[in-house]
């Protein structure tokens, strides 16, 4: 018997490799453990430390998105990205713990949220009434207000009231169906993210943006306002799930460029 030609071939796994923001990260994590870089620190600017780390600017883009979700760096908008004093508490430990146990389940519900809210981006641009609009405007600012109060009940509650007026403005029954049935999936998420530091900074002026969109009958800065809103929402958790097992987590979680890519 010829055992070559009975015998199964080896079959070979695909070796691992670690994303280039995901080094860039740790490369700038090991930097200030080691007191390289300390509290108050300003980072070079980054088109010279893309320069010196030899990387592109996109890939150091995420890895400074990375840190700041981790509450490792500060960025300061129209100064730069300081390395932060730590002091504080943040619930940023609990979403890195979460997002390492749910990112992948929450991604395929963020995916599927950005396609839906799209298609609503356009048909409301349609079909919105001026009383469609007033509803929304009226949402955001409870929303806002909400955040001044600090009351995470209620801005769970107002930015699922945000997101569904866009949906409702759509005036398309089964797309409001299919979007009410992922919000109970999403309100852990939703209790998560919102409880972020200066979440309202970084998360709120795409309301904002959606709504001036709306009243243009601008259906591409509407489209533009949800997915900026969305994969950035994405992008957090997916780094703070890689920043918990050091490796992106399981399933097929995307980079915030290549989620935006996908559904631009």
């Amino acid at each position: 018997m010829n055992t070559e030609q009975t015998r199964a071939p080896v079959q070979y796994e695909p070796l691992a490799r670690t994303p280039l923001p995901d080094v860039i990260a740790e490369q700038l994590l090991a930097e200030i453990d080691s007191g390289a870089l300390r509290p108050g620190d300003r980072l070079p600017s980054e088109p010279e430390l893309a320069r010196q780390l030899q990387v592109g600017r996109s890939s150091l883009r995420e890895a400074i998105r990375k840190l700041h979700t981790l509450g490792v760096v500060e960025v300061v908008r129209g100064r730069g990205t300081y390395v932060r004093h730590r002091t504080e508490p943040e619930p940023t430990p609990q979403f890195v713990n979460w997002s390492a146990d749910q990112g992948p389940a929450v991604a395929e519900l963020l995916e599927v949220r950005i396609g839906l809210e799209l298609a609503a981006a356009g048909l409301a641009c349609v079909r919105a009434t001026q009383a469609d609009i007033d509803e929304l405007a009226a949402r955001c600012r409870e929303h806002e207000a909400a955040r001044r109060k600090g009351d995470l009940a209620v801005l769970v509650r107002t930015d699922e009231q945000v997101h569904e007026g866009l949906i409702r403005a759509a005036h398309n029954d089964l797309l409001l169906q299919v979007y009410l049935a992922l919000v109970p999936e999403m309100a852990e998420f939703r209790e998560h993210t919102l409880a972020l530091r200066r979440a309202d900074e970084r998360f709120d002026p795409h309301h904002r943006s959606m709504l001036t969109a709306l009243v243009e009958r601008d259906a591409a800065g509407v489209r533009k306002a949800v997915l900026q809103h969305v994969a950035a929402l994405y992008g957090e958790v997916k780094a703070a799930g890689t920043a918990k097992t050091g490796r992106p987590p399981a399933g097929r979680m995307l980079d915030y460029a290549t989620i935006v890519a996908t559904f631009s």
